[in-house]
């Protein structure tokens, strides 16, 4: 199979790929499946693997009080702003993986901070060994290597948040029915990868949308004090 293991979409709050997009995207790159790690949600996940054609692997990038961790083969939401330990305890509960994107990427906003990403590195199920968008190849030879120390799998992605980053990089791995058989056929699976996304296209993402960001998160805002005083 040929997975990209780290994708955004429009659920995202700085993305405005649509799942509709994405679909023909990936059928038209020969991806096989994706994992779906949208910021802090997992509705487009949940959405798009009721119709896609292909294989679709509910997670989340989940902003911790300590930076991002992710979360592979959940099926309910888990909030931002929690410490490191109770998120990754809560993927646990859902018996989900922990996914670790860029955990050693330098110049990427809300990445793990190194020092916890050390402390918590036992309960970690897999690393992100490739990320297209991080800009010093470096830091994915560093995150492989951290890996192999710890005997932990390796996964390749994208991290596509507009169409033409979507299969820059990919994971080629035999089918799986679990999670368990996902991370197991992971460890000998090969990572893939064909250019680096340019450092520029990262900034565009947040300057370009910064407008729709800002009305999303007021929008969320406000849904989320109004189901408050609903449950009063």
């Amino acid at each position: 199979m040929r997975l990209d293991l780290h994708v955004h979409t429009c659920y995202s709050y700085d993305c405005t790929l649509s799942l509709e997009k994405l679909s023909a995207i990936v059928q038209r790159k020969g991806l096989d499946g994706v994992a779906i790690l949208d910021h802090d949600e997992i509705e487009g996940a949940l959405r798009l693997r009721e119709w896609a054609p292909f294989r679709v692997i509910v997670g989340e990038e989940i902003g911790t009080l300590q930076g991002g961790i992710g979360a592979l083969f959940i099926e309910e939401r888990i909030p931002p702003h929690l410490s490191a330990e109770e998120t990754v305890a809560r993927i646990h509960e859902q018996k989900g993986l922990v996914f670790i994107p860029h955990p050693l990427a330098r110049g990427v906003p809300g990445k793990i901070v190194t020092n916890k990403l050390y402390e918590i590195l036992d309960q970690v199920d897999l690393l992100e060994g490739y990320n297209a968008r991080i800009p010093f190849a470096v830091d994915d030879r560093r995150a492989r290597e951290l890996a192999a120390q710890y005997g932990l799998p390796v996964a390749a992605g994208s991290d596509g948040h507009f169409a033409c980053e979507i299969g820059r990089a990919w994971t080629e791995m035999d089918d799986f029915r679990t999670p368990q058989e996902f991370l197991t056929n992971l460890q000998r699976a090969r990572l893939h990868y064909t250019t680096k996304t340019p450092y520029l296209v990262p900034a565009l993402t947040v300057a370009s949308i910064m407008p729709l960001t800002a009305w999303r998160l007021m929008r969320r805002m406000i849904q989320r004090k109004q189901d408050t005083r609903r449950h009063r």
